[in-house]
């Protein structure tokens, strides 16, 4: 499941000569651990091999507050038995000096204390008009340390590798926001992200429930535009949020698209649906 406190007030931040009064999610140690117990594990889960080191992901949470980061938002995956306080846990880090408009650049961290995953770093995008957060796809690196032999100065420089994408991810932003989609241009990107999502049959037949224009239609005023950046997010957010009508293609029943809760199927799509924006803005620029 996916967590969200109450909005924390944080001091004023000058851009460009400009105060910006700033409100966030602060989540201190026992509210991560209250909403992901999984969190506070003291040790790791009874199954893993002698090689196996555990790290305490709380240690790690407050290595990268002292680089500023702060841990805004929480999940953590369903398990059963006794990998329940063990299992996969993912929390997104915030830092007040990567902030862009609406949108903050964001560090993942994903790690399990039951052998399942090593430390994952990645990139992050969170939109506030939204609350909607998206996840950085495969043209930016990605950071993985293992728990074998691991030192908790290998994770923190794992995470500043990862964090000096930075600045390429807000030049990609600015450039979607600078590139104009024609209806049949809106049209293959929702097309080609509903294949992602849903997939096709032997036969070629598309497997969603949903036909790709409702992909298209914004929940809001602001997105209301024909630029790539606020198409993949209308795309982005319909996709992840769910809640659009269709019919199944094998019953041809009623049916509403679901939200995704799951956070190897949210990473995953949201990476697919970065790279394929990354992808039609090279075309765009090319052409």
């Amino acid at each position: 499941m996916c967590y969200i406190i109450k909005q924390a007030a944080l001091p004023a931040i000058w851009v460009k000569g400009i105060k910006i009064m700033q409100t966030q999610q602060m989540l201190s140690n026992s509210d991560l651990v209250r909403l992901a117990p999984s969190i506070g594990a003291t040790m790791p889960y009874k199954d893993v091999s002698d090689k196996y080191q555990f790290l305490h992901t709380l240690d790690v949470v407050d290595l990268l507050r002292t680089e500023g980061w702060y841990p805004a938002k929480v999940q953590e995956v369903k398990s059963r038995g006794d990998k329940i306080g063990f299992q996969k846990h993912l929390i997104r880090f915030r830092h007040p000096n990567l902030i862009k408009g609406n949108e903050f650049i964001e560090t993942v961290m994903i790690n399990s204390h039951d052998r399942s995953i090593a430390y994952q770093f990645l990139m992050g995008v969170y939109r506030m008009v939204c609350a909607n957060g998206m996840i950085v796809g495969d043209t930016f690196q990605k950071v993985s340390v293992k728990h074998i032999g691991i030192k908790p100065e290998e994770v923190i420089e794992a995470s500043y590798r990862i964090i000096e994408t930075a600045p390429m991810i807000s030049e990609s932003m600015s450039a979607m926001k600078q590139i104009t989609l024609n209806d049949k241009e809106k049209m293959i990107y929702a097309e080609s992200a509903n294949d992602i999502v849903y997939g096709r049959d032997d036969a070629n037949n598309s497997l969603s429930p949903i036909e790709s224009w409702k992909l298209l239609v914004p929940r809001r005023e602001a997105d209301r535009n024909n630029s790539l950046w606020s198409t993949f997010n209308i795309v982005q957010e319909n996709v992840i949020k769910g809640g659009l009508r269709g019919r199944n293609p094998i019953t041809n029943r009623r049916t509403k698209t679901r939200q995704i809760k799951n956070i190897d199927r949210d990473v995953k799509l949201n990476k697919a649906l970065w790279t394929l924006a990354e992808k039609m803005k090279e075309l765009k620029i090319a052409a």
